[in-house]
């Protein structure tokens, strides 16, 4: 008789609980024995993350201590590593981690030691840094840390196909399978309409808020490259008939972009909120109209993915994105994709979201489809579950 597989995931964000649900999918596959290791302490957009530790739905649970945490590639595990690949002697080591990163370079050592027969895996959301050139990191180091990786592991995923090419343009030969971001549709449930994720009242917006609909939003992380100035000058250009803007999130820029919203004249419809919690994001999101990610490419950075952009289409947002990296492939047809830089493209976007009722249901039947299809925990766990089990063949 066949036994199960047994997989050690390491996941520097798996002490926030939401990013858990992935591993909950996992585990209900048949055929998965599945422990997980986090970090007790992350910084994640600014918060930071005291993980608990109880086990998960169906999976071992563990946690380990790290330094420079929220530093996702320079942080390093110095307790709970060697004995959780001990204890649960893998089969598979799933390293959700970048292969250059500091901890796939710690595990593959360690699993080298104490789990020779184990299959590495590792995960990778990098779409800019071809020919091992880390323009913002070591690059001599980072190289020899992913050349190594690439050697040990026998498959990886990725989080776009844009990053798949990356991979392909520095040698990487081996399988890799696209694993996206994902979400869990009970939190954005359909409403007694039909409608794909529960819309919030007026009086509800209004309580949220205090602004009247219809209501664009941003919500991440406020710096340069993520374009929020962009939406500030595109709803000063609506005239008398712009919308309301909130805009959520912490950063450097925060001080710069509210200064902007009152040289523009704005600042009466424009509400700044902080970063909101994962927990709290569907229905933040049932209450806004439009969800725009404005994104722009500069020479260190340009969007890896964008995990808002299936979070607002879940919640039935008509969501707007830049062509800014993985952008386009994440929307396709559910959404609408403007010229990143462009505040005409927004204006346009931003105009025919609150005012083509007809182009917005189609829109958002579209995002439907889509989400179901390639967005949902449970569609992205067959997948991760097919990949563990073509390279563990005639496993006894």
């Amino acid at each position: 008789m066949t036994r199960p597989i047994r997989v050690l995931a390491v996941d520097h964000t798996a002490g926030v609980r939401p990013f858990r649900k992935k591993f909950e999918a996992i585990a209900t596959q048949p055929g998965i024995e599945l422990t997980v290791l986090a970090p007790e302490r992350w910084i994640e957009n600014y918060r930071e993350i005291r993980a608990d530790d109880e086990a998960g739905s169906g999976y071992g649970f563990r946690l380990g201590r790290v330094g420079w945490p929220g530093y996702e590639n320079r942080a390093f595990f110095y307790r709970g590593l060697g004995r959780a690949i001990r204890d649960a002697r893998p089969d598979i080591l799933h390293l959700w981690e970048e292969p250059f990163s500091a901890i796939a370079l710690q595990a593959l050592i360690l699993a080298s030691i104490w789990a020779p027969r184990a299959a590495p895996i590792f995960f990778s959301s990098d779409n800019l840094s071809r020919g091992f050139r880390y323009s913002y990191r070591p690059s001599a180091f980072y190289a020899a840390v992913e050349r190594y990786a690439h050697r040990r592991c026998v498959a990886g995923t990725a989080v776009s196909q844009e990053v798949v090419d990356v991979l392909r343009s520095k040698g990487f030969t081996k399988p890799v399978e696209v694993i996206p971001h994902g979400i869990d549709l009970v939190d954005y449930p359909k409403d007694s309409t039909g409608n794909w994720g529960r819309r919030a009242s007026r009086e509800e917006v209004l309580a949220r808020f205090g602004l009247e609909a219809p209501i664009v939003g941003f919500t991440g992380r406020l710096l340069r490259q993520k374009g929020v100035e962009l939406v500030l000058r595109a709803i000063a250009g609506m005239g008398a008939t712009r919308p309301s803007l909130v805009i959520m999130g912490d950063g450097p820029e925060r001080e710069a972009l509210e200064r902007e919203a009152r040289d523009l004249g704005i600042e009466d419809r424009t509400l700044f909120l902080r970063a909101v919690p994962h927990g709290e994001m569907p229905a933040v999101l049932a209450s806004i109209d439009v969800l725009v990610v404005p994104s722009r490419t500069t020479p260190k950075w340009k969007e890896q993915f964008g995990r808002v952009l299936i979070e607002g289409m879940a919640a039935g947002c008509i969501t707007i994105g830049s062509t800014s990296g993985a952008i386009p492939e994440v929307l396709d047809a559910g959404g609408i994709v403007v010229e990143e830089g462009s505040v005409e493209g927004l204006i346009s976007a931003m105009r025919l979201a609150i005012s083509n009722e007809k182009g917005v249901a189609s829109i958002r039947e579209k995002a439907r489809a889509r989400v179901e299809e390639r967005y949902t925990w449970e569609a992205i766990a067959k997948r991760i579950v097919s990949l563990y089990g073509s390279i563990t063949p005639g496993l006894k």
